[in-house]
């Protein structure tokens, strides 16, 4: 015997997160369905909102049995025009437009069972392939690699390991003081964001 399916457009009205069902009110008809499980989409969770309008499936020989295939662009407006976007709620969301991927939330935390790495590097078509400029992070080390340079900016910089820790800016001073006392041109070039002359536009050089 064959079964047909039945398409139909309805409201949602609860959502039950850990089943990841749905249950929906169709308003031609003034009825609701039994709670609903929605679309994997090869297994991604996302759960649409109390109110948004989706698409269901349903069997021709009961309404309990059906699926809830998604959400709709219709009476909301998407939030980009060109490109890829995953919204995730609470102004959190995925964009990826011209090649440009973004990553944006209140909160990010990148984790790994043994190591982080996040770099750059040219496509080679292999995803193993290790980036020739990157930081990598493991439970007990942190290395920066770069192909020509690495540059770290702050008002204020300190190195720190079990023998102590010292301010970059005091190290160099303390680099300039030997420099001074053997007769060696000072090593380290640039200009004191904290000079004692700060206020009256000159600047110490160390």
């Amino acid at each position: 015997m064959r079964v047909g399916m039945v398409i139909r457009i309805g409201k949602v009205t609860n959502i039950y997160p850990s089943t990841g069902r749905i249950k929906v009110m169709y308003e031609d008809e003034g009825n609701a369905s039994m709670p609903l499980p929605m679309l994997t989409m090869n297994r991604e969770y996302a759960m649409p909102a109390v109110g948004d309008r989706v698409v269901t499936v349903h069997m021709e020989n009961g309404s309990s049995k059906g699926f809830v295939l998604g959400t709709y662009w219709g009476g909301m407006k998407p939030k980009a025009n060109a490109g890829y976007r995953k919204e995730f709620g609470e102004d959190a969301y995925a964009a990826c437009i011209r090649g440009a991927y973004q990553l944006f939330a209140e909160k990010v935390c990148i984790s790994g069972r043994a190591s982080v790495i996040i770099g750059a590097a040219e496509a080679s078509g292999e995803e193993e392939a290790g980036p020739g400029t990157c930081l990598t992070v493991t439970e007990d080390s942190a290395q920066m690699k770069a192909a020509k340079g690495i540059v770290l900016e702050a008002d204020e910089i300190t190195l720190k390991c079990p023998y102590g820790e010292i301010g970059v800016e005091e190290l160099m001073r303390r680099i300039e003081r030997i420099e001074d006392q053997i007769g060696l041109p000072h090593t380290v070039q640039g200009v004191m964001r904290h000079g004692k002359d700060r206020e009256s536009g000159k600047a110490d050089r160390f």
